[in-house]
């Protein structure tokens, strides 16, 4: 499954660096993609993971926050 999610706190590519890290050594995470412009990453998970484990990983590794995006509905 792959999830996007909006960072926040990032203004480096070495932030980039220390994101994907933190990101990466989490279990059932088996990729990560990170940008700076705009900043977001792209997670494929082999099962759901809670935004909320993936802040506590994010924690440790700086002053970053992540949140979910929300898929967009389209208006019929």
């Amino acid at each position: 499954m792959n999830k996007k999610y909006e960072l926040q706190g990032m203004s480096c590519g070495g932030c980039v660096s220390n994101v994907k890290r933190a990101l990466s050594q989490i279990p059932n995470v088996e990729d990560v993609e990170v940008q700076l412009r705009p900043p977001v990453a792209n997670i494929t998970m082999s099962k759901f993971i809670d935004v909320n484990e993936l802040q506590t990983h994010l924690n440790k590794a700086g002053h970053y926050t992540i949140k979910e995006i929300e898929p967009q509905k389209s208006i019929t």
